[in-house]
């Protein structure tokens, strides 16, 4: 997901992702301390990271995910998460303004929220507090979203347009969820 974002949307190309993508790795940890991982830590370390790559970009840290930041927007993006109240029905964040859309969190928030996997890093909250939305990552039941993606361009586009390219980097085959 951040990797999709990243060429997309920051327009970065495959070297600088890869890059920057294993600059996080590098910084996160992925190894259990006294039986747990630290998602307190990771989660902070994600936040900071995501936010000295935005701010590297020239890009406020304010700035929410759907404001435009190129003179010329051709492309759409579109990230996913999981809210916590129902797993099964993902979120649509999107990098572009659409009706009935009733959250539009910073960059960061959005890209924190898909990557929240439950077992690194710390649910993210987005939105006032009264009405907040907990996510827990983009990977419960989409890990692969093509099929909502052309829903997603035929509202954009309509219909019967055909779609040239849709790129979605998903996390593979999902895993059986039993509670």
């Amino acid at each position: 997901r951040l990797v999709a974002f990243m060429l997309g949307h920051l327009r970065m190309n495959v070297n600088q992702a890869v890059d920057e993508l294993l600059n996080l790795t590098d910084l996160l940890s992925f190894e259990e301390y006294n039986g747990c991982i630290d998602r307190e830590r990771n989660s902070s370390i994600l936040q900071e990271f995501l936010e000295n790559m935005i701010q590297a970009r020239g890009i406020g840290l304010d700035t929410k995910l759907s404001e435009t930041h190129a003179p010329s927007k051709v492309y759409f993006s579109v990230l996913y998460a999981a809210e916590s109240a129902n797993i099964t029905h993902p979120y649509a964040f999107r990098a572009y303004t659409t009706r009935g859309s009733s959250l539009n969190p910073t960059i960061v928030e959005a890209l924190c929220a898909t990557m929240a996997i439950q077992s690194y890093f710390l649910p993210v909250n987005i939105g006032p507090q009264r009405t907040q939305q907990t996510f827990i990552g983009g990977s419960f039941g989409i890990n692969n979203p093509t099929r909502m993606l052309l829903v997603e361009a035929g509202c954009v586009y309509g219909e019967n347009r055909r779609v040239a390219q849709i790129l979605s980097l998903g996390c593979g085959l999902p895993r059986v969820l039993s509670v």
